[in-house]
């Protein structure tokens, strides 16, 4: 088996690195937000995906409490983020 010569890499230079803020603080939509265009589809979704669940199933109406939960929670901060720029 032969064995390559190794020969040295040349060092490799990076670009100084620029200080740049996590996030700037009000300017941002917070955590979650998206526009309430898709958060009235997402919980019009999660309606329409949960209205024949068998109400005596406990883990339908789980998973129903819980995908309605976030479509709520999801559409809550949707409005709230329209009205702050309002």
């Amino acid at each position: 088996m032969r064995f390559l010569s190794r020969r040295r890499r040349p060092a490799v230079t990076f670009p100084p690195l620029v200080p740049v803020p996590l996030h700037t603080p009000g300017t941002e939509p917070p955590p979650g937000a998206i526009s309430l265009e898709v958060a009235l589809h997402i919980a019009r979704r999660a309606l329409t995906r949960h209205s024949s669940a068998n109400i005596h199933s406990r883990v339908a109406m789980f998973h129903a409490a819980v995908d309605l939960e976030h479509a709520l929670r999801t559409l809550v901060t949707a409005h709230d983020h329209e009205q702050e720029r309002l």
